[in-house]
């Protein structure tokens, strides 16, 4: 795998990769102000056509928009976020963020006592599908949205820590495959 950004580390031990985030790292392109971020650690392979890719997360939270999860990278005004992140509404929760010139920022419900959570995020042409889920059967559709990116673009892990010191996020059992879940909403 590649590396876009700098991380205070990346480690692989079978089947996990964990990656700490710089203090003030983010991806996030202000819908207000127009101020852009892209800065926080990306590991990604570059992936054409249609995929589905999954890992579980676990971010160390200290602060809050600490966060990782999955990532698709297609230029630095285009891109989305799927993360399992500490909301500035004091709980975690599964965030989703779709950047098209300017990030549309989205949180889901709140999951607390929650430390780890599994994520998905598939491709269909121009079709996108986010979902989460806590037990690896039970998929629920956090986005299901059309937005156009190359062919070819970055797949991977990211993260972050936009008002913190630094988070550590660990994820296991990442996994990119070709091809999509057959119900693109219900995720498969």
């Amino acid at each position: 795998m590649l590396t876009m950004n700098r991380a205070v580390a990346i480690s692989e031990t079978n089947d996990e990769i964990e990656i700490v985030a710089p203090a003030e790292s983010d991806f996030f392109i202000d819908p207000d102000t127009g101020k852009a971020k892209a800065d926080a650690p990306f590991y990604y392979e570059k992936m054409t056509g249609d995929f589905t890719a999954r890992t579980i997360v676990r971010p160390a939270f200290k602060k809050k928009y600490d966060a990782g999860g999955l990532f698709v990278y297609d230029s630095p005004t285009k891109w989305i976020k799927l993360e399992f992140e500490m909301t500035d509404l004091g709980h975690p929760s599964v965030v989703s963020v779709v950047t098209a010139a300017s990030s549309d920022d989205a949180n889901g419900e709140g999951l607390e006592n929650v430390e780890e959570i599994r994520l998905q995020l598939a491709r269909r042409g121009d079709l996108w599908a986010l979902h989460y889920s806590l037990d690896g059967r039970k998929w629920k559709m956090v986005r299901y949205f059309r937005l156009k990116m190359k062919a070819a673009i970055r797949v991977g892990l990211e993260a972050q820590s936009p008002v913190g010191r630094g988070c550590s996020v660990a994820f296991r059992g990442y996994t990119m495959v070709a091809g999509t879940p057959a119900d693109m909403r219900k995720g498969r």
